[in-house]
Parts: C-alpha cells; sequence; structure tokens
C-alpha cells in the first residue's frame, strides 16, 4: 500500500533544491583545512549575532555546498551533537521560493518545526526554518533570494 504522506513529502523535496549539507563543527579552520584538502573552497566565516553562530560555506565544482555550523550556545542542538558526536553532518537544507508555503506543507506532512521562520543577518536577511521528521532527520528550508 502506497504511503501517500511519504510520496508528498518527497514531492515537496523536490521542488527545492538542495542548497548545502550542514556540518555541525567546533573549530571551522580545521574542519575547512580537511575539506580543502578534498578540493573544497574555503569561504569567508560569518557570524549571526541573532543565531550566535558562525557558519562557513565550502564550495567544489560538481559537488554539494558543505555549511560549517559553529554554535556558540552551550545549550544549543548543534553543540549537543558536537559534544556527544564531534564534527558530522547533521541536516539538508533546501532553497525554496515560498518559504512560507514550504513551511506549511512541511507541517501538514508531519515535519516538526523547530522554529518559526527567522532572517539571517549574516546571509543578508534570508529566511530560514528548521524541522525535524524521525525518518529524514534534521531539515533546513532557506528562502531563496531573488
Amino acid at each position: 500500500m502506497t504511503n501517500f504522506k511519504w510520496i508528498g513529502a518527497f514531492y515537496m523535496i523536490e521542488n527545492c533544491e538542495l542548497h548545502h549539507v550542514g556540518y555541525v563543527v567546533d573549530d571551522i579552520e580545521s574542519t575547512a583545512g580537511q575539506f580543502a584538502r578534498l578540493g573544497y573552497q574555503v569561504g569567508e566565516v560569518l557570524f549571526d549575532k541573532g543565531l550566535t553562530v558562525e557558519l562557513c560555506y565550502l564550495t567544489k565544482k560538481n559537488s554539494v555546498t558543505i555549511e560549517q555550523v559553529h554554535q556558540l550556545q552551550a545549550d544549543s542542538l548543534e553543540a549537543q551533537l558536537w559534544q556527544a558526536n564531534g564534527v558530522m553532518p547533521y541536516h539538508l537544507g533546501f532553497e525554496t521560493a515560498d518559504l512560507d508555503e514550504a513551511c506549511r506543507e512541511m507541517e501538514r506532512l508531519g515535519y516538526r518545526s523547530l522554529f518559526a521562520p527567522v532572517p539571517v543577518e549574516a546571509l543578508g536577511g534570508q529566511r530560514i526554518c528548521y524541522f525535524h521528521q524521525a525518518n529524514v532527520g534534521y531539515v533546513e528550508l532557506l528562502e531563496r533570494q531573488a
């Protein structure tokens, strides 16, 4: 029997574009150095005061972008993941033209929103929202910039 919610979730993600794989890190420079050895170009370290986080994007032609996330709040999800596991991939980031509609669709499909969409100053005000689903893990939606 077909599970329509699963098909619906797959369809929704299909209509978004994979933007990055997010890695939780404690030392952006050290992790970036390892990815540089794999041919990645290291972007600038961005600091977002509102989210209290450092971000760094690593790019490589014909490869997925890596987003390094260094959360500076000790009680955050990312800090807890890093303490338990060290450096690790922990979310997929998808970009969408209509963030508000995509968020409503994610919730209809059973994804639990971790917070309402918020602007990220370090990304030029681009809004994001995180979701969790037990069979998928963490998913970040990013509002596509015009």
